[in-house]
């Protein structure tokens, strides 16, 4: 039955497998993954969608959670990219299908019965079942398994937009009947949107769906993340498990949120546009609301206080601070060998005679983008202190701006801090280091001037007794990074080469498995085995406090002692002033926030250059969890502080004269 399929229909089954074969490579091979596309514009692509139909929280978030994908390295973004498209592609052929065909099942009783069983037997029948056949008549692959993945996420698109359909009120469809539309105008008028949460809830259960099924399909030969986890499984490599696990994940999060509005996202730019171009023919109506609100009388009487003049002088050095900082990232941070990317890279050991900047990863890697990072937004927070104070947000603030300078600083001695790794034939810093830490002690002095002088105010009275629970906080944050240091940073398995013996074995299972195929699957599993016992026999564990492995828990240690320190006063060891106490807490949090910045460069930057065999150990993420519980700590108080309240006289301003 098949090789007859095969002989006389292949002009069918080439008709069936041509969309999809042409959507993958034109959307993954010809964009997503072409050599002209950089993973940045990909971000930032999704950034604006997000952006556009969502709000610009849901964009940003989704954005964040795509650059996460592209920093864990070159691989992982490749098979993002191939798992991305080919959900988008399940889930635009679904739609294609399923949408009309729902409709048409919404609208004709018969139709419902004949698709019914039909999505019944689908959703019963499990995936592995009718795998199979595609299998049989269309081989293994991407565009197989991406077949399999629309036939067992279209049920519920076509379940879901049947239900809205014959949810739409009778009288409604009725009425619109009674008043002479046509039977395509009540569909397109009346049924459609009112149908349209049901429908795009399907959309959104038809991409979840098909994100889950992108898993499975990596054992038809798909490509894409399934295909990382799938192999990972099959080696035993709990590394590569956890960071395909987690790049899986992020993706499915990010077209979920994308996929699934809310109610309170229905004021983002894409409604005030679509407003704007149903009423081109009327403009005078948007103005309406805004009239009937002018002829209001005014009751909001209070604005924020001014910026004072100390506040001020403060603010413009640390924001004159963060575009120091922001220029030092185009400078050279390293010459002759990447200080970071060395530890995951070996070609980076030896770079004679090149010069690297900020944003290089051979040069300051992810601290340099921190630092860009921290630049900007130090920038940010003093031009809208200086220019409209009551446009502050809760971060943009003498704060904020004192959390991020510490910050800042911490990074960059970090850096600085970085021992090579071993077999750096010659490296030294460049100016761009020593800028960037000139401009975070500047920024630091600055905005804690602005801070200690700023008008500012608690929601409410703070308790009156010492927080004894914050001052516990501190001595769990010292053990935690302390025990961290100790503990593995690195777990190296790239001298992971098989010995003599162990390759002859492997050549004999491999000659066994050719001499006879119903041994393959046995041999495979014993070949897997011997290269999993290689990498053990040869794992070369780093902690944080060799400087083989980077030293960096020399530095988490002492600044993790500073933050606990810096807890007493903040929690009323030494005064229950309020301001006093607010003051030190921001301090708290900056260094926290400095700790968390030193656990992610080393994560990060050794992600976006690795091989794959050199995986981040428990000691990095103990020392992450102290400068989380630290910045936590803080979280608290930082909120109860606003900036200070000035009145109107409301009752001469109502005065005629």
């Amino acid at each position: 039955m098949v090789d007859w399929t095969d002989m006389n229909l292949e002009w069918l089954l080439d008709a069936i497998k041509w969309p999809f074969e042409f959507l993958i490579d034109a959307f993954i091979g010809d964009f997503l993954i072409a050599p002209w596309m950089s993973w940045l514009y990909v971000v930032l692509g999704i950034t604006i969608i997000g952006s556009l139909i969502r709000g610009p929280k849901v964009g940003i978030t989704a954005g964040i959670g795509l650059v996460i994908c592209g920093l864990l390295g070159v691989a992982y973004w490749v098979r993002t990219c191939e798992t991305i498209g080919m959900v988008l592609v399940s889930v635009f052929l679904c739609a294609l299908v399923g949408v009309p065909v729902g409709v048409m099942s919404g609208r004709s009783d018969g139709v419902w019965a004949i698709v019914r069983p039909i999505l019944d037997a689908m959703q019963t029948v499990h995936a592995f079942v009718y795998m199979l056949p595609f299998i049989f008549f269309f081989s293994i692959g991407t565009v197989p398994a991406t077949m399999v993945t629309m036939v067992y996420a279209v049920p519920p698109l076509v379940r879901l937009t049947n239900l809205g359909i014959r949810q739409v009120p009778e009288e409604v469809v009725e009425a619109s009947r009674a008043y002479g539309a046509p039977e395509m105008r009540v569909l397109r008028d009346v049924q459609l949107p009112l149908a349209r949460r049901a429908i795009m809830t399907g959309l959104n259960q038809t991409l979840m769906m098909s994100i889950a099924m992108a898993g499975i399909a990596a054992i038809m030969g798909a490509g894409g993340l399934g295909k990382l986890v799938y192999s990972a499984i099959q080696n035993l490599d709990i590394g590569a498990a956890a960071g395909s696990g987690l790049a899986f994940f992020i993706v499915a999060i990010v077209l979920d949120r994308l996929s699934q509005p809310e109610e309170s996202d229905s004021g983002n730019l894409l409604s005030r546009i679509n407003r704007a171009f149903t009423h081109r023919r009327d403009p005078e109506s948007l103005l309406a609301n805004i009239e009937e609100s002018a002829k209001k009388p005014a009751v909001e009487t209070e604005s924020n206080a001014p910026a004072t003049v100390s506040e001020r002088r403060g603010l413009g050095l640390s924001g004159l601070a963060g575009l120091v900082a922001i220029v030092s990232v185009f400078l050279t941070w390293g010459n002759d060998a990447g200080l970071l990317s060395g530890h995951s890279r070996s070609a980076d050991l030896d770079l004679g005679g090149q010069s690297f900047s900020g944003l290089e990863s051979s040069g300051g890697n992810w601290i340099g983008l921190s630092v860009l990072a921290l630049g900007i937004f130090l920038m940010l927070a003093a031009g809208t202190i200086l220019r409209r104070p009551e446009t502050e947000t809760r971060w943009l603030t003498p704060a904020g701006s004192a959390v991020a300078a510490i910050a800042m600083t911490v990074v960059v001695i970090t850096y600085l801090m970085w021992r090579p790794a071993t077999g750096t034939v010659n490296y030294s810093d460049g100016v761009g280091v020593y800028v960037a830490l000139v401009a975070g002690i500047l920024a630091t002095i600055g905005s804690l001037y602005a801070l200690w002088t700023a008008p500012y105010v608690s929601h409410r009275p703070l308790r009156q007794s010492v927080a004894w629970g914050r001052c516990a906080a501190g001595v769990f944050v010292v053990i935690v990074i302390g025990i961290g240091a100790i503990s593995g940073w690195t777990f190296d398995q790239r001298g992971g080469d098989l010995n003599p013996d162990q390759q002859a074995r492997v050549d004999v299972l491999m000659e066994e498995a050719k001499a006879d195929q119903s041994k393959a699957a046995l041999n495979n599993s014993l070949i897997a085995q011997i290269y999993n016992a290689a990498r053990k026999s040869n794992l070369i564990i780093l902690d944080g406090l060799t400087e083989e492995g980077g030293g960096l828990g020399r530095l988490a240690i002492p600044v993790g002692i500073i933050g606990a320190l810096i807890l007493l006063p903040a929690s009323g060891v030494f005064g229950l002033d309020e301001h006093f106490r607010w003051r030190w807490s921001v301090v708290v949090a900056g260094v926290g926030m400095g700790i968390i910045l030193l656990a992610l460069s080393w994560i990060f930057s050794l992600a976006t250059v690795t091989d794959m065999k050199i995986v981040t150990g428990v000691g990095v993420f103990l020392t992450l969890v102290g400068g989380v519980v630290l910045l936590s700590s803080s979280r608290s108080i930082l909120g109860e502080f606003t900036r200070r309240k000035v009145y109107a006289d409301a009752v001469t301003s109502q005065v005629a004269p």
